[in-house]
């Protein structure tokens, strides 16, 4: 049975998708324009590219036909909080609809203790959301993921880091490491009873987030303006977000660094 992914025009989708077609399965994608440039690689691929948007329930209950494994992966920090709750609660119901087996949803390290952060607030309410479906369930709560083409990482190496997280410690993950949790994920079917997992998912190295906004702004690396970041956005980076225990990503800082240069 195919493994549908939403957001697959994030750099969380794409790292996901080229994974998960690593296996051999069938893969079905959310979340790229069918006339966008993402769309064509998706389909040279080996994808099946689904028409609709994210808030189009009929349309994603259509695309999820068959399918046993929905990978929620629309929502990361640069999405708007409200959007982050509503496109879940859209792609869980059609999920539901659909008969699908499996929901895996990339959530984000401290949605267990928000602070009032709304970005971290949504998180924990898709996880409530997810918690209460019936599916079985994969919740990935991942540190700060950095990645090549994705808007977050880009702002930071430009210089966007506001002057208060600089002394915030985080676990920054690269974003292979998230993709490959993810297809673990999908590829433990059947045998296993019903799978309600929530894990964390962190890199190997807790580093200054100041010191790690330099790494990435490196000489070499490309460089553009430094876009003013949400105030959600911002109170998340201020935090110390790590992990105490749970799933460590392989890929070291160094190793990401220039996986990050290769590929950017």
């Amino acid at each position: 049975m195919p493994v549908l992914v939403t957001g697959a025009d994030t750099a969380e989708g794409r790292a996901a998708v080229r994974r998960l077609l690593a296996t051999g399965g069938q893969v079905r994608v959310v979340g790229a324009d069918r006339r966008a440039p993402a769309a064509p690689a998706l389909r040279a691929a080996g994808c099946k590219v689904a028409q609709g948007s994210l808030d189009d329930e009929g349309r994603l209950e259509t695309a999820m036909t068959q399918v046993h494994t929905v990978v929620h992966l629309a929502g990361g920090p640069l999405t708007p909080p409200d959007a982050v709750v509503d496109d879940a609660a859209t792609v869980l119901s059609a999920a539901i609809g659909a008969g699908c087996r499996r929901i895996v949803w990339a959530s984000h390290l401290g949605a267990d203790d928000p602070r009032g952060n709304p970005y971290l607030e949504a998180c924990a309410a898709v996880e409530a959301l997810v918690d209460d479906a019936p599916l079985e369930s994969v919740v990935i709560r991942r540190s700060l993921t950095y990645a090549p083409g994705d808007p977050l990482t880009a702002a930071l190496a430009a210089g966007s880091l506001p002057p208060a997280a600089a002394e915030a410690t985080h676990a920054p993950l690269y974003v292979d490491d998230l993709a490959l949790t993810v297809a673990e994920a999908d590829r433990v079917r059947g045998g296993v009873g019903e799978l309600h997992l929530s894990l964390t998912l962190s890199g190997p190295t807790e580093v200054l987030l100041g010191g790690f906004a330099d790494l990435l702004a490196a000489p070499g690396r490309r460089r553009g303006a430094a876009p003013a970041l949400p105030d959600d956005v911002a109170g998340l980076l201020c935090r110390d977000l790590i992990a105490t225990a749970g799933v460590v990503g392989p890929t070291g800082i160094a190793e990401g660094l220039e996986r990050l240069a290769s590929e950017d």
